[in-house]
């Protein structure tokens, strides 16, 4: 494609602009530009005055990136007349969570994360497993008598749409952005707007992007590094309930360890407990407060585990949700 395409410049200079910005901002920015722009050459507007109306790249990038949520696509042109300085990548804890260790207790990011991997996570990489070794088996084995291509073509279609609605799940409950905008496929007229794609073109281009192969090889990973997860999770939150539960319920007066039949003693933690007559278990205060300490130890170090993991983990999601580094020109093809 020719490079006097105005456009195609301007979200090359975009792009470029954008190079420090968080890779989902920059991939809709990059959308949203795109499609206010080719739709003002539809209304009539040349592409050269399109992009003289619509303003500097280095004032979207910053008014973009600034925005506290996604715009909408009648306020995108507003945006590139605007300038608000790009913003910082968070704010840091204050109060009571900025306190060092313990401060994580009062995140609800890192709850959130913790329930994340205890329910959403497991559950979403389990029916996608299933999901992909079904029709995948299917289609691999329909393959000899071409059903098999179509199916295969299907399931790379429906792991793309299940991984951007795990990206939604993500970004609730982890707190890692996400793309907002699906990179259309698009051909263009030698004018500069924007042609009907066909179906078998709107096909192969799902086949050429990586992506699509990246999110169906993490439909079928997801499931063992979810269920690592979800194993590592429960059984550090169930060894600090039991930690925390049974001195407070002993505390409390509640029975927390009875034994029935002729067990001699019981040992908790390194303390070794004779039942009484009616079987019940009751340890030490000293080891009860050794108890309590130890669980909020464990307690507190799932919830930096949980907070820590969540971020790394959407990080691989967005990855394969953010279109790769290409030049914006590249992604056309002049069609008569």
């Amino acid at each position: 494609m020719s490079t006097a395409d105005p456009i195609a410049e301007y979200l090359s200079h975009l792009q470029r602009e954008l190079a420090a910005v968080d890779p989902a901002v920059a991939h809709d920015a990059l959308i949203d530009a795109e499609s206010h722009l080719r739709a003002a050459v539809a209304a009539g507007q040349s592409p050269a005055a399109a992009v003289e109306a619509f303003g500097p790249a280095s004032d979207f990038a910053r008014a973009y990136s600034a925005a506290p949520a996604v715009p909408t696509s009648a306020a995108v042109g507003a945006i590139g007349a605007r300038s608000s300085g790009v913003p910082e990548t968070g704010p840091r804890p204050t109060g009571v969570a900025g306190i060092p260790v313990v401060g994580i207790w009062f995140m609800p990011r890192a709850w959130a994360s913790l329930v994340y991997f205890l329910v959403p996570c497991f559950v979403i990489a389990l029916c996608t497993f299933i999901w992909v070794v079904c029709v995948g088996s299917l289609a691999l084995g329909t393959m000899p008598i071409i059903i098999g291509v179509p199916l295969a073509v299907f399931l790379l279609g429906s792991v793309r749409a299940i991984g951007l609605a795990e990206g939604k799940v993500v970004e609730f409950f982890l707190g890692v952005r996400m793309p907002h905008r699906v990179q259309p496929v698009q051909v263009l007229t030698p004018m500069g707007a924007v042609a009907e794609v066909g179906f078998w073109r709107r096909i192969g281009c799902w086949l050429r992007d990586v992506r699509s192969w990246l999110s169906l090889a993490w439909a079928f990973g997801n499931f063992f590094v979810a269920t690592g997860l979800f194993s590592l999770f429960v059984t550090l939150a169930a060894l600090a309930i039991v930690l925390i539960g049974v001195p407070m319920a002993q505390a409390a007066g509640f029975t927390a360890i009875h034994v029935d039949g002729d067990l001699a003693e019981v040992q908790f933690l390194w303390e070794r407990v004779a039942p009484d007559a009616d079987g019940l278990v009751r340890i030490s205060a000293f080891t009860s407060v050794l108890s309590v300490v130890l669980g909020m130890a464990v307690a507190t170090g799932t919830l930096w585990l949980a907070r820590g993991t969540g971020w790394v983990y959407g990080q691989v999601v967005k990855a394969i949700q953010v279109a790769r580094p290409q030049a914006v020109a590249q992604r056309f093809a002049i069609v008569p």
